[in-house]
């Protein structure tokens, strides 16, 4: 499409921030997906791409709405569009760019992937608004995330793969039974290291979460288990910009609240390499999923 405007500097700026790196996790569980159901991964490859621009599309409106400035080790995309509100506009433009490129290329799939981004949709805006909100529990932490992340981290990408291939109704339920616990195992892991993790490995700031007071597993469990006055300190430093975030990782180890989160990540990642023993897998599909399963829990990046 020509347009009389050049919009060269945004496009350029977009294609540094797709192909900058990360794990392209959801487009190997696809084309795994796929695979499980007796598809070619060659067939699937175009979706594979669809499913990774979604992703994109997903975070460059968090890295907004966190105001965040790194991703994937360089600046966020509204960053490097100047910070101010033209380039953010622009960046959240680039964003919804990628979700129309990623439905497009998903083709007769797209409606399952539809489906499951509302859901990740409202989990965000629970999220977001949850800080401004009454305590939440553990166990409502957990079912937010598993809205937020945990669906269409792996479920969806599965589903996607599986469908495109003609998965049947009990493959797509083992997948499930898989993805599910692994999902809230990945977003648990992926809050330690956005706590607890080195930026230089991680490629992101590890005290955004803590200044933006976001309500987490960890932040939770500390809440419940912590002295009284550690507790009082994280409530009343959580969520402050000048908050001194070496002193809320002293209070969530020295309540238990960081080795409780890794626990709770092994025995959901336990729960889902359970259901891999499944007849309906193929075996060397299984022990790929074992595999990225492993990595997603011990993972230092």
């Amino acid at each position: 499409m020509a347009l009389p405007v050049d919009l060269r500097d945004a496009a350029a700026a977009l294609r540094d921030y797709l192909l900058r790196g990360g794990k392209r996790l959801r487009a190997a569980l696809l084309l795994l997906g796929h695979e499980a159901a007796g598809g070619a991964r060659e067939a699937a490859l175009d979706a594979s791409i669809g499913v990774e621009l979604l992703h994109a599309y997903l975070l460059i409106h968090d890295d907004f709405m966190d105001q965040d400035d790194v991703r994937r080790g360089g600046p966020t995309l509204h960053r490097a569009l100047g910070g101010d509100h033209l380039g953010a506009s622009v960046a959240l433009l680039c964003g919804s760019l990628c979700e129309a490129w990623g439905y497009q290329l998903l083709g007769r799939a797209a409606p399952v992937a539809a489906r499951t981004l509302e859901q990740v949709i409202l989990g965000q805006m629970a999220d977001l608004r949850a800080p401004r909100g009454r305590e939440l529990t553990a166990r409502e932490i957990l079912e937010v995330q598993r809205a937020k992340t945990g669906s269409y981290t792996f479920e969806l990408p599965l589903h996607l793969g599986a469908t495109l291939a003609g998965g049947s109704r009990p493959l797509l339920e083992v997948l499930s039974a898989y993805a599910r616990p692994l999902g809230i195992a990945f977003q648990i892991a992926d809050d330690l290291l956005s706590t607890f993790g080195e930026a230089e490995v991680t490629g992101k700031s590890n005290a955004s979460d803590l200044r933006e007071g976001k309500r987490t597993l960890i932040v939770a469990r500390a809440l419940e288990t912590a002295s009284p006055e550690d507790a009082a300190r994280l409530r009343s430093q959580l969520g402050r910009s000048d908050a001194d975030v070496g002193e809320l990782r002293a209070i969530l180890r020295r309540s238990g609240a960081e080795a409780s989160a890794r626990v709770e990540a092994d025995r959901q990642c336990d729960e889902a390499l359970r259901a891999l023993d499944s007849p309906a897998l193929d075996p060397r599909v299984a022990q790929d999923l074992r595999e990225i399963a492993v990595y997603t829990v011990r993972r230092s990046a």
